[in-house]
């Protein structure tokens, strides 16, 4: 189909829009009715000299070509992708850009969000942006990493696309990207990340990274007592006494990105003989030591632990020797086949701007927005770790086997 009622040339791109190009760069104006396809040519009364021509359709023919492929598709009967729809707005100027998703957000009228995220932390995220976007709602689920990762694949191999956007760990969007389950977003808001916090191709759009501390219980466990580095983890008296979050892949790629895989492991089933006291989520590890059950957690969010003893928890923190597991970079994926693009790439966008990233900045997070520097992240020098991505991305599966070892 050439083009819908509402006068979309092809999925984003309107009549007006392509005119409007047109006209800009110099090219004839094709106007689209029914089976019928008319074409006439730009004014060229508007005073513009040969050479400023010549140098304006330079600049607009990659654009120009690529409507023209759009168009090409679209009269073939060949859909444009949500994917394509969206790179496509993003050749326009940012206000006429985020004009055209807005307008079709309402359309939408609702964004789901896979959230692998404490409830009170994401509640701050949705409740500011749906301030931001009165018209449109959050819908959320939340569940561990693994089983959201989990979920979605097997959603899709039964052909059912439920998610718009989704919170993971860069180590696993190797598998969404093998299953064809992402979609590429160059977020304009990207241009203002860390380094480390974006990919090349557009899948990673990170949010935020965190250190995993040494916490521990003050009224059971003194400063000098408190573990510093791994090795004092496998003391004969810690033995039973140290909590951790059962989805451990991330601080389990840390350490065998330090260590090396074979000492790695090593270490892993060292640490599995010490009994430790598995549970889901690290916010409820974090809890668990507050409240006495264990004295002793060791992936503890940092920002999770300066929060707690903000409160008046009896806790403390150490940041690990020789090195900072970080868990792997958090980060916000668009679905291949979203049922509410322009609201998903909306929420993207608010999560990558500076406002969104602010409110992980008071949460104590450490944001990927390079503008806002974290005390404590940004104080430890180069002892961080992050995993590798690529590597544990196409070794995801065999990561996950490995945590095993730490809960035998």
């Amino acid at each position: 189909m050439l083009a819908d009622p509402s006068g979309a040339i092809a999925p984003g791109i309107t009549d007006a829009m392509f005119a409007r190009l047109a006209a800009d760069c110099g090219y004839p104006v094709i106007h689209l009715s029914g089976n019928a396809i008319h074409k006439s040519f730009c004014s060229e009364t508007d005073n513009r000299s040969e050479k400023t021509m010549r140098g304006r359709a330079r600049s607009c023919s990659s654009v120009f070509l690529s409507i023209l492929g759009l168009i090409f598709l679209a009269s073939n009967g060949e859909a444009a992708t949500a994917e394509e729809t969206l790179a496509n707005l993003n050749h326009l100027p940012p206000a006429e850009r985020q004009a055209n998703l807005v307008r079709e957000a309402k359309k939408e009228g609702t964004v789901v969000w896979y959230a692998a995220m404490n409830r009170e932390d994401l509640r701050q995220f949705t409740s500011g942006f749906e301030a931001e976007y009165p018209f449109l709602k959050v819908e959320v689920l939340t569940s561990g990493p693994q089983s959201l990762l989990n979920r979605i694949l097997t959603e899709y191999r039964a052909g059912k696309y439920n998610y718009d956007i989704l919170k993971i760990r860069s180590s696993a969007l190797y598998m969404l990207k093998k299953a064809s389950a992402a979609m590429r977003y160059d977020t304009p808001n990207r241009r203002a990340l860390r380094a480390g916090f974006y990919d090349k191709e557009g899948y990673l759009n990170g949010l935020w990274a965190s250190l995993l501390v040494y916490l521990f219980n003050t009224h059971q466990v003194s400063r000098a007592q408190a573990p510093k580095a791994v090795e004092d983890l496998l003391q004969p008296k810690w033995k039973g006494k140290l909590g951790m979050d059962k989805d451990a892949d991330d601080w389990l790629a840390a350490v065998m990105d330090f260590y090396g895989d074979d000492k790695g492991k090593q270490l892993a089933r060292a640490l599995g003989a010490q009994n430790l006291q598995i549970r889901t989520g690290r916010s409820l590890v974090s809890q668990l030591v507050a409240a006495g059950e264990f004295p002793v957690q060791i992936d503890a969010h940092h920002h999770e632990a300066v929060t707690l003893r903000k409160a008046g928890a009896p806790i403390d923190y150490v940041f690990p020797e020789p090195f900072i597991p970080v868990k792997a970079v958090s980060a916000l994926v668009l679905s291949s086949r979203p049922p509410h693009p322009h609201s998903g790439a909306l929420l993207v966008d608010f999560m990558l701007s500076k406002r969104g990233q602010g409110i992980a900045y008071r949460q104590g997070r450490w944001p990927a927005y390079k503008e806002l520097a974290s005390g404590g992240p940004d104080d430890v020098g180069n002892r961080t770790v992050i995993p590798d991505g690529d590597k544990w991305g196409s070794r995801y599966e065999e990561l996950v086997q490995l945590t095993a070892l730490l809960g035998r």
